[in-house]
């Protein structure tokens, strides 16, 4: 099986996920790799009982998973599955017969992590076959996650099954499974490398959205109590707050190795050579041509740098530093400064830029989750205030205590005035535009918000699934509306 990686979770995984880029350096000894595997394997989100582990049920339940209509690609995945899509009967015949992965599925629902060991000697023989695996590539210290691949058909499966079952009117069932493969992708999202917990934490984001989108479509098939356990319990137990979603420390325990490696291991000093060997590839990764340039850049830099200690302790102090911001509010004034990463001089510590990746993607897309947990929560308890109410609170703080938790759900981490979602009910038709076009939305519904990226209300007159432009409007979802307004498929 060739390797593959990531094709649809909106991070551009392609083929192989590399910590470290490749290095042209003499191999890494076997005793260093075994090192780093070890620590990483030493960490909680891997070393608990087998009975708090989700990898082994899902992967054997994978094994068996007959092959979908389609393969996977951004044409067919968990963001492009609905019933209304081209060969829907196909697609659902596929999940009918495949109940075994809806069963190990909400099996996890009782387990506590993934569990996924590091390295690919440490899964059975049959997991590795099938590469289902985070292996080290040989002599390097670089990581493929393959693993991946299998998780993004798992989540296609899981999507397909939640849409058949709300067809049949199975909503328990549905919305069972909805919540289990929830929490299988918060366990994903803790992770310890950075790539890992991209890719993870936006495939939390997608199903979350797909689960407001069911909310939507299958409103009346839903019971007021379903909507506020999903509001009041299933949802603020996916947790994505600072204090339980946890910074990605692998990235770091790869970087120290690498350090380790390209300093002499008497003196302390760079080692010019494998300066060169090690960086000028990596800085060169996108234009081969360069590379000559590059190794002899990477010799006189190896003249100027620090020593293997300094470097050592610059890596921790950049680390100490996002680890502080991780655990601070939302607008706390340090977010403001500069990091430490951004202040390092580019010469006398280049190995230390170089053999680590810049984690502040991590912080935007924490933001994101925490929007959509948080929203997918309150919009729940908007329906459950309809249902029971026959329409949509002129207030957002209605719902309240009856239906929703304030101080836990009703929270935007991107509103530094209020730091609450954005509502309002609609009294006359309304539009909002989105990247697929121009929404319609009829008087009597209502809009829940967040500020989005810019912090400014804009009142959710566009939308973007990221908050990057305008706000990011929650409930409707727009996903549901423009499918059925004809401006995607």
């Amino acid at each position: 099986m060739t390797i593959r990686g990531s094709l649809v979770s909106g991070v551009a995984l392609g083929g192989v996920l590399a910590l470290v880029p490749a290095t042209t350096a003499a191999a890494t000894e076997p005793r260093q790799i075994q090192e780093v595997l070890d620590q990483l394997n030493r960490d909680d989100t891997v070393k608990g009982t087998e009975g708090s582990k989700s990898y082994r049920v899902l992967f054997d339940a994978y094994l068996k998973l007959t092959q979908p209509p389609f393969e996977i690609s951004p044409q067919f995945n968990h963001n492009s599955i609905h019933p209304g899509m081209p060969d829907w009967t196909a697609v659902s015949d596929w999940a009918e017969s495949n109940p075994g992965m809806a069963e190990a599925i909400l099996a996890c629902k009782d387990r506590n992590i993934i569990g996924l060991p590091y390295g690919a000697e440490e899964v059975d023989e049959t997991y590795r076959k099938a590469e289902l695996f985070c292996a080290v590539v040989p002599g390097e210290l670089r990581f493929e996650f393959t693993y991946l691949y299998a998780v993004d058909l798992i989540a296609a499966y899981a999507t397909a099954e939640m849409y058949r079952l709300f067809e049949l009117k199975q909503a328990t069932a549905a919305l069972d499974l909805a919540v289990a493969f929830n929490w299988v992708s918060r366990q994903l999202c803790d992770r310890q490398f950075l790539d890992e917990k991209l890719y993870s934490i936006q495939l939390l984001v997608d199903v979350l959205a797909n689960l407001r989108d069911a909310m939507y479509t299958y409103l009346d098939s839903i019971t007021v109590e379903q909507f506020r356990s999903l509001a009041w319990y299933d949802l603020p137990a996916l947790r994505p707050d600072r204090n339980r979603l946890h910074i990605p420390e692998g990235d770091r325990v790869v970087s120290e190795a690498l350090l380790v490696e390209v300093f002499d291991e008497r003196s302390h000093h760079p080692d010019p050579d494998k300066f060169a060997s090690a960086f000028a590839s990596i800085q060169s990764a996108d234009a081969p041509l360069t590379r000559f340039g590059a190794a002899r850049r990477w010799r006189m830099i190896a003249l100027v740098h620090d020593s293997l200690e300094a470097s050592q302790d610059r890596l921790a102090l950049i680390y100490d530093d996002w680890w502080r911001r991780w655990r601070v509010q939302e607008f706390d004034t340090i977010l403001q400064t500069d990091t430490e990463f951004e202040r390092t001089n580019p010469v006398r510590y280049a190995a230390v830029i170089y053999s680590m990746q810049d984690i502040q993607d991590a912080f935007s897309v924490r933001n994101q989750l925490i929007t959509a947990v948080n929203g997918t929560a309150v919009a729940a308890g908007l329906c459950a205030y309809k249902l029971t109410y026959g329409n949509y609170p002129d207030d957002k703080e209605k719902v309240y205590g009856q239906f929703i938790r304030k101080l836990i759900s009703d929270v935007d981490p991107y509103d530094q005035e209020f730091g609450r979602l954005r509502y309002r009910l609609l009294t006359r038709d309304d539009s909002v535009n989105t990247a697929f076009g121009r929404v319609s939305i009829d008087k009597g519904q209502c809009l829940l918000y967040s500020r989005g990226q810019n912090h400014a209300d804009d009142r959710a007159r566009e939308h973007r699934a990221d908050g990057a432009v305008g706000d990011l409007v929650l409930w409707p979802p727009m996903k549901a509306l423009e499918r059925e307004q004809g401006l995607r498929d």
